[in-house]
């Protein structure tokens, strides 16, 4: 097994990564306390009724997939059953599924009863490498996607490479945008073995290990950076300012791997144009995406709209906040960025 310790105090944690864990969750959840599973519908008929024979005393809540879970009224219904089903103090939250209801289930933990534990299963590529780990927990707003939230550090994050099996393609390669990224912002090697294998040709091996390292690394800098306020985990936001754009104008078309994909391009052509990335890892990162069949051209949208939105992103000032890779493997620097170098850069084919 691969285990990977978030060392911060009272809200450490350990991540749990090991083939064929799913079979394996009565031993790894507590027994105290009252237990609430969080899942959808699709997720709870493949997995659910085997979490859930592992668990005593446990209820069931079923949320609606996707983006749609992130809206109040879901969280308010989550709420109300948690209250109805006698869910106290000492009672535990288990997200099963994918970054949105890891987000939804983390985002009610953090404010039932002032805060409860809660234990993430991420069934998918993006929620294993990225949103399960490291507390931050959020619902969309109308105006903007994640605007509300908390952070609430969970206590045990269980990932089982296997749960991939049953994911559609399309996920899978989203997810391993978020590898790409980690790749390019921290760990040559990690990129390399990207470069040297086909996406069909990874194993279940090759899965453990490239999130176990995906996982350190989110790790390190969450250890460093807990609430994102020192500029020193806003490095793992490489691709997601203008991603996130992308992703709210297209209504979600474009999913958030795909969205961070094309984020990643922009960004490193705008590095390419301040002189911070050279021309050979700037087409490095681009091939790669594009091996991975991932999006790199930015979708037909209003390029002025995309900006407004990047403006009102909770991590905009004045001016729109950057992270820019400075090479493959190396530390990338957080840059503000004029809109017309962004305008440029969006309108470019």
């Amino acid at each position: 097994m691969h285990s990977v310790q978030i060392a911060l105090e009272a809200r450490s944690y350990p991540i749990l990564i090991d083939v064929g864990l799913i079979e394996r969750i009565g031993d790894l959840v507590p027994f105290r306390g009252r237990k609430a599973l969080v899942t959808t519908p699709n997720i709870f008929e493949i997995y659910g009724g085997k979490v859930q024979s592992q668990l005593d005393d446990c209820e069931i809540i079923i949320v609606p997939d996707g983006e749609d879970a992130k809206q109040w009224n879901i969280v308010e219904d989550l709420l109300g059953k948690l209250i109805d089903a006698g869910l106290d103090r000492n009672s535990t939250l288990i997200a099963l599924g994918g970054g949105t209801v890891g987000d939804l289930t983390g985002f009610g933990a953090s404010i039932y009863m002032r805060g409860i534990s809660v234990i993430q299963i991420p069934t998918t590529l993006l929620a294993m490498v990225d949103s399960s780990i490291g507390g931050k927990t959020a619902i969309n707003h109308p105006k903007g996607k994640n605007l509300v939230g908390s952070f609430h550090q969970p206590s045990k994050v269980i990932i089982d490479p296997t749960l991939l099996e049953t994911l559609p393609e399309r996920e899978t390669r989203s997810g391993l945008a978020e590898v790409i990224k980690y790749g390019v912002i921290s760990d040559l090697e990690l990129f390399q073995l990207l470069e040297s294998k086909k996406p069909e040709k990874l194993t279940m091996d090759d899965m453990a290990e490239i999130i176990a390292r995906c996982a350190s690394i989110k790790a390190r800098y969450v250890e460093e950076d807990e609430e994102d306020r020192k500029g020193i985990r806003a490095a793992l936001n490489y691709g997601h300012t203008s991603g996130h754009a992308i992703e709210t104008l297209s209504n979600h078309k474009v999913n958030h791997g795909e969205g961070v994909s094309i984020g990643m391009k922009i960004a490193a052509s705008i590095a390419l144009k301040k002189g911070l990335l050279t021309v050979q890892d700037y087409h490095r990162i681009v091939n790669l995406l594009r091996e991975y069949r991932l999006p790199t051209e930015t979708p037909n949208l209003d390029v002025t709209k995309m900006i407004e939105v990047m403006h009102r992103d909770k991590k905009a000032e004045k001016q729109i906040r950057f992270v820019l890779p400075t090479g493959i493997g190396k530390k990338p620097i957080l840059k503000n960025i004029d809109d017309e170098t962004l305008r440029v850069t969006l309108e470019e084919k």
